[in-house]
């Protein structure tokens, strides 16, 4: 009990001298020679999705169809043209630290004539060549097409172009009549077969005809084995954007807010059957206001679900959510960009989404280091307790105009670990989320997340949260924003030195006299891993900060 209390005063009295000091902390008087992060792409099948910026990146009109829900698809599709993506202020100038490790996914339009209609006839979807009259740059056959709209997306720095598809075949269900399996079979092989050749790594499989049927999309994702071994193939569970909430193409709502009661539990034992054959499943579209508890309560049921069946070896996409993709083991799917714009009435992005890049480049960064691994190769555990967001929708604010003026919540695990014990959270008041897990290759990460309130709106709970990382070579990304963390290694460690990076940056920093090392014990106050998480911001980016440290002999 003396010790403990011994320790304590201790504890508190090096807290406080740290905040005193990192207030006053020179970077540049502790910038060592060591960068920590590779300089070679990942391996992870991160993509940036051209669907965020078809709908916000346009104008007010186009604006009013995504937020307002007065159009459909076809207006959307029209804005994805070569200009819009390649031009001189394209959308594929973002991300430029990091596009070697993201393909570019050409969502809804890439493959449909600019004044094409298709919302009452979804059958035109899916033919797979590219509308050259909004790509001009692709001429020739259909292989060659798609050819040089990779060549495209390589010639701007990304590792390659994606293609989004409908969960049919082109023509299918024209004149309410469905081809049959030998046709479908047919046309996928041929599809399967102008990817390998063009070089296309990654099928996007979305809404259409047989989106619900499982049978289709195993024959798809056998396929491209059989004709495109390189081709990555991403399969879904097209549902509404609320876990149990109400919309109109899902089942009827219990409205607990929570992913493993939906569809009284059908939902989810559906990801689950994906799982078991598919190398991607996307977690699906959410609301920008609730998309931290909807997401994560999605990736963490799955993940337990199938924890530790070492088989399971698909990877979970949780889309626009790159801290939670990069400290969870999964993929992302992102889809912010600068060139979104504001228009008054519309508060679509109300987290400034349009001024948080350096998020994608920490999150995709981290992953060179920590590369996402299938859903059943690490033992996930989630804390009993939950905690609940809620949103008041009003009209502008989202697409889903069924809601407005109508108040929902969601909720998720406050504590989600993956191969880890639970950690220690203290907060005074309701906590954030707090999420960690430790790679196969010994790599741990951590974040923390900010809440949403009807009442409160957006706030941001600091916690305290210690953390058993047992081996403490490798190296450990801090995520987010914090009172305090606590890193409990397996060995004595006071000898050492900590090292530590913006996970956006190059240069690192010895921070050992910032902190407090005792024992087996890392001591962090969250003022330094806000400063040194921040120190390569990118002017006027609005990021939350992301670290990597690794203990130095």
């Amino acid at each position: 009990m003396i010790k403990c209390l011994l320790f304590s005063i201790i504890a508190l009295f090096s807290f406080t001298k740290c905040k005193q000091t990192t207030k006053e902390l020179d970077l540049s008087k502790s910038i060592t020679n060591l960068n920590l992060i590779p300089e070679k792409s990942g391996t992870t099948p991160n993509y940036w999705c051209t669907w965020g910026s078809q709908n916000y990146a346009i104008d007010s009109i186009t604006l009013a169809n995504s937020t307002f829900g007065v159009g459909g698809h076809s207006i959307i599709a029209a804005k994805l043209t070569e200009k819009n993506v390649f031009g001189e202020k394209g959308w594929a100038k973002a991300f430029k630290k990091v596009q070697k490790d993201l393909y570019i996914m050409f969502d809804v339009g890439w493959d449909i004539p600019e004044k094409e209609n298709f919302d009452d006839n979804r059958w035109k979807l899916g033919s797979q060549i590219v509308a050259t009259d909004k790509f001009p740059s692709c001429s020739g056959s259909s292989v060659e097409k798609l050819k040089k709209l990779n060549e495209l997306t390589k010639a701007a720095g990304w590792r390659g172009a994606g293609i989004w598809i409908p969960a049919h075949a082109y023509l299918d269900n024209k004149n309410n009549k469905l081809l049959s399996h030998t046709e479908l079979e047919k046309f996928f092989t041929e599809k399967a077969k102008w990817a390998n050749e063009a070089g296309i790594e990654y099928w996007k499989v979305d809404y259409g005809t047989r989106g619900g049927d499982l049978e289709f999309r195993k024959m798809l994702t056998r396929i491209a084995k059989e004709n495109a071994p390189k081709l990555y193939v991403e399969h879904a569970r097209g549902g509404g954007p609320l876990n149990d909430w109400d919309c109109p193409w899902d089942c009827p709502s219990n409205h607990s807010g929570e992913f493993s009661k939906w569809c009284d539990g059908s939902t989810l034992d559906n990801c689950v059957k994906i799982t078991e054959f598919s190398q991607i499943l996307r977690t699906y579209d959410v609301t920008t206001y609730l998309s931290i508890p909807t997401t994560l309560d999605r990736v963490s049921q799955i993940l337990a679900k199938v924890s530790g069946k070492s088989e399971n070896k698909c990877i979970l996409n949780c889309e626009d959510e790159p801290y939670l993709a990069a400290t969870l083991n999964c993929m992302m799917g992102i889809m912010r960009n600068p060139a979104w714009i504001k228009v008054s009435g519309y508060n679509y992005d109300p987290l400034n989404m349009n001024k948080r890049s350096d998020e994608v480049i920490r999150a995709v960064r981290w992953q060179r280091i920590a590369p996402a691994i299938g859903a059943g190769e690490a033992t996930t555990m989630l804390s009993s307790s939950r905690l609940t967001d809620s949103w008041l929708i009003k009209r502008g604010d989202s697409w889903t105009s069924w809601l407005f003026n109508k108040e929902v919540k969601q909720s998720a695990p406050a504590i989600v670990a993956k191969n880890l014990a639970l950690p220690d959270v203290k907060c005074d008041g309701e906590p954030p989320y707090i999420i960690v897990s430790k790679q196969p290759n010994g790599a741990v990460a951590m974040a923390s997340f900010i809440r949403h309130n009807t009442k409160k709106g957006f706030y941001y709970p600091l916690a305290e949260v210690s953390l058993e990382i047992g081996d403490c070579s490798m190296p450990v990304a801090i995520f987010g924003r914090f009172k305090q963390v606590k890193l409990i290694a397996n060995k004595q460690i006071e000898n050492c030195k900590i090292i530590a990076q913006d996970l956006a940056g190059d240069s690192s920093y010895d921070i050992t006299k910032f902190i407090q090392i005792s024992g087996q014990i890392i001591v962090l106050p969250g003022e330094l891993i806000e400063k040194i998480g921040l120190s390569a911001a990118t002017l006027n980016d609005e990021s939350e900060p992301g670290m990597v440290l690794k203990v130095a002999d």
